[in-house]
């Protein structure tokens, strides 16, 4: 058959196609069939369907129909009934409403009964029949069977029995499960650069060990697996590797449920640092811009290093105004030397000042508490860095969700207006809550704060900057009410203004007498030319009542019974650098205190006390070191009784009989014993008991040895601790986390003040569990074993622990 008769062929079936039964062009009528107990109403349906009465007919017009009647969410199955007649189409949509769920069913599974899974399934039993929701659900049942370690483990979702005309069916969830895989061994096959275990500690995915089944680790998890193939990669660029490539992991299964994980490496060669160029730099010389990088020439290459350094460049510009500055840095690697020759090409824009300052998205918050806080003002260059560091105090406020800065075009040629953008967030707290110690029992707490208060605007007192703390603590051995308040800017002046007011009563610290607190302070803090130096003021007027004296408790507490006023002037300096206030690995804390107290007692203290964190021997891994002491003078003599002995005058409990007592225990002391010194117990030496360590006094009538203070005393410690389970986010109260730690702690309470003797002190070793329960608050559990006893009364091993509980509403 030639082309010509082809073509003909084709025009002629063409043309014939209506003889072949072509659909009528036109829409005659659109009908509407509900299947089901279920109805939806007609305008409802209609309103979603475009096709009329009278179009054109178009298969694509009525799949779109379709796709909108699906997406109302109302229907479980659509169907299309054309029935061509000489006049048009007529359309006839078959609409089968979503089913009740009638029950949900687990098939396969022996791990999790039905009451556990069900809780993280969100589908309910006389719910409409949703199958996003199912699948959804199904991926929520895997992930709980994964993260348990059944790895492999399949679940699917079916709808059975559905009886469409009744609008009913049953959900079934069928469950494949798995064995636990237990990871045996983490082999890096052809690592030369670094050894296996170093390795091993950059990934997630570990080897199962004996704590495995508190750190959730040692299981095979895919999507840990995927994300270790970053960190990894990471690691070895970031030292240098940049053709590191990971040609696969190979899981070499021992038997169904143990396997060992070889990941396949191709390290490549480490890169230095070739020739350093600049291009485009005109303001700049170019030794002056090689003084700004940290990377230098023979240096070991890394992406951070490069991203540093590219910052660096430009805040170096952006100091000076050039806020329009870029710093594009182009890689030219050299394979055959191993180098890596690096070009930063320079778009330097022009130098601006400042113009205006506009502060935006601040509803509660004043601008004179915004602006207080910003480094730049109006009129200065526009510094960036200055920029930065202003963003990052008003983030530290703690008043804000998000700060951002940018710079925006000004009227005059030569200025940038400074936009200061925040996003306020919830800065008031209202916290009950409970907690336990060894020390004083079960207490129960009510606490109101406000960390953006404002004392002067009745009734949200709220947007000034002022912090402000309403609390009651009351427990079977202590009640404790404190009113904290604190002004920022005191005088508009970077000068903290603390006022306190507080009542304590406390009966833990002994049985044979209660002691009560109550008074108010003032206080001024203030940068000493840094944030890390701080230096502060105080005057304290406060009562201290010795109460429900045991008469025959010793003459040193007999003679401090009753009420004594005292006036405290207090000073101190802390420098404070530290880089994390809750979990620090790095830095340090160290505090000078002094204080002279005059009234009813005179004397003098003088405290030290510093402690110092570092990195430990593994990443997580942390070694704290401190060490504090003081000392108490009195300037006059506390009491009646200034010689070497004390009479006093008791009746005994069952005969009645009147004695008269002459007791020389200890010299005499002119600090009243509470305000001396005392050691021992879950925040000094944890080895003893609460106070126990340091001099000791009898009382009479079968009332033994009872700790009294002493004038000197030093505690110095060291702790390591690891953890097991370790926050997301780091050292985060929102998030659990659980360390184990080992300590070693020595010290002692001398009687006198300035007395020391080297080989008189008491220490202990231990070890304990440090752990956080969100929104229950911190566990810490220590079991310290006593090595040296200075008090002769230590006795073996001894446990210490507090548990806070706390709910935020």
């Amino acid at each position: 058959m030639n082309k010509f008769f082809r073509y003909a062929l084709l025009v002629l079936l063409l043309g014939a196609s209506p003889l072949f039964g072509q659909s009528p062009s036109q829409v005659k009528t659109i009908e509407l069939k509900q299947v089901g107990s279920q109805t939806i109403s007609e305008p409802l349906i209609r309103a979603n369907i475009r096709v009329k009465t009278g179009d054109q007919f178009s298969r694509l017009a009525v799949d779109d129909d379709v796709r909108n009647l699906y997406g109302t969410g109302y229907f479980y199955n659509i169907r299309i009934v054309e029935d061509p007649t000489p006049e048009g189409v007529i359309l006839t949509y078959v609409l089968v409403a979503k089913p009740r769920v009638t029950d949900i069913k687990y098939v396969g599974n022996t791990k999790w009964d039905a009451k556990d899974l069900q809780k993280v399934v969100k589908s309910k039993v006389g719910e409409p029949l949703d199958e996003r929701k199912l699948f959804a659900d199904a991926q929520e049942i895997k992930k709980k069977y994964v993260n348990s370690g059944y790895n492999r483990t399949e679940v699917e979702y079916k709808i059975v029995n559905l009886d469409e005309n009744a609008g009913r069916g049953t959900v079934e969830f069928q469950i494949k499960e798995t064995p636990k895989i237990r990871i045996v061994d983490v082999i890096f096959d052809g690592a030369q650069a670094f050894k296996q275990k170093k390795l091993r500690k950059e990934l997630k995915t570990r080897r199962w060990w004996m704590f495995s089944w508190i750190t959730q680790g040692g299981k095979l998890k895919d999507d840990v697996l995927e994300d270790d193939q970053d960190k990894l990669a990471d690691f070895y660029r970031n030292r240098g590797y940049i053709d590191f490539h990971l040609r696969e992991i190979r899981q070499e299964f021992l038997n169904p449920t143990r396997v060992k994980l070889h990941f396949i490496i191709s390290e490549g060669r480490q890169y230095k640092v070739g020739a350093i160029g600049f291009k485009g730099a005109t303001l700049y010389s170019t030794n002056e811009l090689a003084k700004v990088l940290k990377m230098k020439v023979g240096e070991t290459f890394t992406p951070k290093g490069l991203a540093d350094d590219r910052e660096a460049l430009e805040d170096y510009y952006g100091a000076k105004g050039y806020v329009d500055a870029g710093v594009f840095p182009r890689k030219e690697p050299n394979v055959a030397t191993g180098t890596m020759d690096i070009v930063y090409e320079f778009r330097e824009g022009e130098q601006f000042k400042i113009g205006r300052i506009e502060i935006k998205g601040n509803v509660k918050t004043k601008d004179k508490v915004i602006r207080r806080e910003l480094a730049v003002s109006p009129g200065e260059t526009f510094d960036m860095v200055r920029v930065k560091r202003s963003k990052n105090r008003l983030q530290q406020m703690g008043f804000f969700e998000r700060v951002d800065t940018r710079a925006e075009e000004a009227d005059a040629r030569d200025e940038k207006n400074l936009i200061v953008g925040v996003e306020e967030k919830n800065t008031g707290n209202f916290t009950i809550g409970a907690g336990f110690s060894s020390v004083d029992s079960l207490v129960g707490f009510v606490e109101v704060y406000q960390g953006n208060f404002d004392l002067f605007k009745p009734p949200t007192f709220t947007g000034a900057g002022q912090k402000f703390r309403l609390r009651a603590s009351v427990g079977t051995v202590r009640q404790d009410y404190q009113i904290s308040f604190i002004e920022p800017w005191f005088l508009d002046q970077k000068l903290a203004l603390g006022v306190d007011l507080y009542f304590r009563e406390l009966g833990f610290y002994s049985d044979l007498f209660d002691e009560r607190r109550g008074g108010g302070k003032v206080s001024l803090t203030r940068a000493l030319g840094s944030d890390f130096l701080i230096g502060s003021v105080s005057y304290t007027v406060e009562n201290v009542g010795i109460v429900e004296v045991n008469p025959f408790a010793p003459t040193t507490i007999l003679d401090a019974e009753g009420d004594h006023l005292l006036n405290r002037f207090g000073a101190s300096i802390a420098y404070d650098t530290r880089n994390n206030a809750l979990l620090p690995d790095r830095g340090q804390r160290s505090e000078l205190v002094g204080e002279m107290v005059a009234g009813d007692a005179n004397l003098y203290k003088l405290e030290a006390k510093t402690a110092w964190f570092f990195p430990g021997f593994f990443e997580g891994h942390i070694l704290e070191l401190g060490m504090k002491g003081g000392v108490v003078e009195a300037i006059s003599s506390f009491g009646s009784d200034s010689g070497p002995y004390r009479y006093y005058y008791t009746t005994h409990p069952i005969t009645g009989e009147q004695r008269r007592h002459k007791v020389k225990n200890l010299p005499h002391n002119d600090v009243p014993f509470f305000e001396r010194y005392f050691l021992g117990g879950a925040y000094s030496l944890r080895g003893f008991k609460y106070r126990d360590v340091g001099p000791q006094e009898r009382g009479t009538y079968g009332v033994g040895e009872e700790p009294v203070g002493g004038n000197t005393y030093y505690l110095a410690y060291g702790e390591y601790s690891i953890p097991i389970i370790a926050p997301k986010n780091g050292a985060n109260p929102n998030e659990m986390s659980l360390r184990l730690a080992w300590f070693y702690d020595m010290g002692n309470v001398y009687y006198n003040s300035y007395e020391f003797d080297a080989a008189d002190y008491s220490s202990d070793v231990g070890m304990g569990i440090r752990l956080n329960i969100p929104r229950l608050g911190p566990l810490r559990f220590d079991y310290a074993i006593p090595l040296k006893d200075s008090t002769g009364n230590a006795g073996g091993g001894r446990f210490n622990f507090t548990v806070g509980y706390q709910r935020e509403f």
